[in-house]
């Protein structure tokens, strides 16, 4: 499986913003898709193809409790709906897995990938 696809991915989602139709849960999720520390690893990337992210496949893959808590917070903001994200987890990211996890969070709110 290649990262290609994660980049077309993210590429593709990125692109609904520049055309107008791109809505929080793809912004968030194109955010995520740039974090290669996780993205690039085959237990993620073989479940991201054209479609999207199979989301309860990647959760299933065997991850730290850091990596799960920046998937999980991924996967509810781009599903809309409850995941189980213990929000105490945020006081153990390091800066390099604080950013992308806060940009994920912006992304949502402003509808958009990249900060006004």
């Amino acid at each position: 499986m290649s990262q290609d696809r994660v980049i077309a991915l993210r590429d593709r989602y990125v692109r609904y913003f520049e055309e107008g139709r791109g809505d929080g849960e793809h912004a968030a999720v194109a955010v995520f898709l740039g974090y290669q520390p996780i993205t690039r690893i085959d237990r993620f990337n073989r479940h991201a193809d054209h479609h999207g992210v199979d989301w309860d496949q990647v959760l299933a893959e065997g991850w730290s409790s850091t990596e799960h808590f920046l998937l999980a917070t991924a996967a509810g903001l781009f599903r809309s709906r409850r995941t189980e994200v213990n929000i105490s987890r945020v006081g153990f990211l390091d800066h390099s897995q604080y950013t992308p996890w806060l940009a994920m969070i912006v992304a949502c709110r402003i509808g958009s990938p990249r900060p006004g």
